[in-house]
This record gives structure tokens, sequence and C-alpha cells, in this order.
């Protein structure tokens, strides 16, 4: 028995850290064992099959692409999750279409993944799918996350309309996004978000407002300098700062 087919045995062990253990020992001996980690995919152990495809995904290599995108239609919602999040590490081609299909899986952790790694990839096409209306929080926190890493200018509007969510974690990471755009169409929205009731947020607005550069937000700006929380405090005064330099400039 060579060293890749007893690595292969203890994939199967009950205990997490050994399987762990076994998979991050064939990612050390590189391409001999992507046909064993393939042939794991196949296995009717669903533990095996999920550290497979998080070993594949550490190999970071194009060549386990086609393996992880089948993952990604698995029977098991743990597993469709290891397959978006690695799939995503690959850098190979053609992994946008089956993450984009992955956004509609009907469990929430595996469209939270699959949001994450368009996220991660930047493709421009992802764009108008991650415009989401997820009933699961999580799902629209990473969305908008992924929107604001894109900067595209197609996300402004519906991450304007984020800002309302009534999850603070989904509004603060919008305005977070919006603050990454930097679109000026967005700081009406984002400076009525000094408000919130979530101190997060408000910070976050007075951060992304600064980034925006509007001098009509410097009122509100100046209010939010007097906020009961220092944080929000704090952020508010470096904005209109900001704001105050740019326009000289």
């Amino acid at each position: 028995m060579s060293d890749l087919d007893t690595l292969f045995e203890r994939l199967r062990s009950q205990r997490w850290e050994a399987r762990k253990a076994a998979a991050q020992a064939m990612v050390t001996a590189g391409a001999p064992a992507v046909k064993y980690l393939t042939r794991a995919l196949s296995d009717e152990n669903p533990d095996l099959r999920l550290i497979a495809a998080k070993a594949l995904g550490w190999m970071r290599s194009p060549a386990v692409v086609t393996p992880l995108v089948g993952a990604l239609a698995d029977e098991d919602a743990g597993v469709r999750k290891a397959a978006a999040e690695a799939v995503a590490k690959t850098g190979g081609a053609g992994v946008v279409a089956p993450l984009i299909l992955a956004l509609m899986d009907e469990d929430w952790s595996v469209r939270e993944a699959a949001a994450e790694a368009l996220g991660s990839i930047g493709d421009a096409s992802a764009v108008a799918p991650l415009i989401l209306n997820d009933k699961q929080p999580d799902v629209r926190f990473c969305a908008a996350e992924a929107l604001g890493k894109m900067k595209d200018s197609q996300a402004v509007a519906p991450l304007i309309n984020a800002v309302g969510d009534h999850d603070p974690g989904v509004r603060r990471v919008a305005i977070e996004a919006l603050g990454r755009i930097g679109d000026p169409q967005a700081a009406p929205a984002v400076a009525g978000a000094l408000a919130d009731e979530s101190s997060s947020v408000r910070c976050a607005a007075a951060v992304t407002l600064g980034r925006i550069g509007d001098s009509s937000t410097i009122g509100p700006l100046a209010q939010s300098s007097k906020d009961k929380n220092s944080g929000v405090r704090l952020a508010a005064v470096k904005a209109i700062s900001s704001i105050r330099l740019r326009s000289r400039s």
C-alpha cells in the first residue's frame, strides 16, 4: 500500500482532526493526490466527501475545478458548502456560472458560501445575481459584502435599499459597501443611517460619508459628532475633516 493509499484510509477517521491531518498531508503530496481526493468526492460517506472538497480547495489549483464544480450538486449541504468555499480558491475558469447557480441552493449556508466566493472572485457577471432579497440575513450580509468588493455601479441602488434592511448587520455591511463604491447618490440614504438605533451602523455611516465626500452631509455629521457613542463621534469628526479637505483640493 502506498503512502497515499494509507492517507486515503485515514480520511475515513471518525475524528475530525485526524481527517484534517490526512487531508493536509495529501495536499502536500500535490498532483498525485488529486485522483484520490476526486475519488473521495464520490464516496458514500459525506464526511469523507466534505474533507475531500476542502482539501482540493487547499490545493488552489485550476486542475481541481471540475471535481469541485461537480460537488456543488452533492446531496449533502455541508459538502456543497465546502465545494463553494473551495472552488473560489482554485483560480480556474468556468467557476462563476456554477456559483451563481448555487445562489439558489435550498440551503442558506450554501447560498452564503456562494455569495462569499463570488465576491472574492470579483467577476462582473455575478453582480446582477447577487442583487437578491434572501430571507436569511447571513446571505444578504454576504451578498452586500460581495457587491462592495466588486465596486460596480449596478450595485448602488440595491445597496441603498439594503440600508433599510431590518437586520443591523446587513445595514452596516451595505453602508460599508457603498463606501467602497463611493457613489454620491448614496449620500442621502447613508446620512439617514446616522440616526440608526445601532451604534455600529451609525459609525459605518459616518465613515462612509467621509469616503463619499459630499459636503451636503456635513450638517448631519456635525450632529453625529455629539453622538452618545464615542466611536460614532470620532468617525463623524474624521468624516467632516475629510470632506472639508477634499473640498479645498
